[in-house]
This record gives structure tokens, C-alpha cells and sequence, in this order.
């Protein structure tokens, strides 16, 4: 996984927002805790996998891993069906 290439984005405290260059007409993407904390993996420490994801989010967060895979692998279909990131 990775940002793509026609992806802008920025981040501020506890915020990330991303915009598809190569769609203008799409809205931003505003993500916020731990959205914007995936995001970050994802720019920050390269290609990560889905299983990766879950536990960077499970220690961090001190969370059961298995109840917080449901929301981290709907948001990276998110991010993938807006085109921005890619495998």
C-alpha cells in the first residue's frame, strides 16, 4: 500500500487531508484519530499490509486486534475506491 502519485495531502494535529488531483471534482477526504493515524502509517513507514495496520493500531490504541480489523479494512477499501492509495 502507498499514497498515489496524484494524491496531495496534508496533516495537522490529529487530522489528515487528502485530495485526488487527478479528479478535481471529487471532494477532500478529512480523516480524523485513528483514520488520520493509518494514513500516516501508510505515508510514513512505507508499504504496510493490512495485518501490519491492525496491530500498529491494536498497540497504539491498546485495542483487541480482531475488533478493530473490520473498521481498518473498511477504510482502506475507502481510500482505494477514491483513488488514494494503491496496492
Amino acid at each position: 500500500m502507498r499514497i498515489g502519485d496524484d494524491v496531495a495531502w496534508t496533516q495537522g494535529t490529529q487530522r489528515v487531508v487528502a485530495l485526488n488531483l487527478a479528479q478535481p471534482d471529487a471532494p477532500p477526504v478529512v480523516l480524523e484519530g485513528t483514520a488520520a493515524f493509518v494514513w500516516e502509517e501508510i505515508a510514513l513507514e512505507g508499504p504496510p499490509d493490512l495485518e501490519a495496520l491492525v496491530a500498529g493500531l491494536a498497540q497504539t490504541f491498546e485495542a483487541p486486534a480482531d475488533v478493530i480489523r473490520g473498521d481498518v479494512e473498511a477504510l482502506v477499501t475507502v481510500l482505494r475506491e477514491r483513488a488514494l492509495i494503491e496496492d
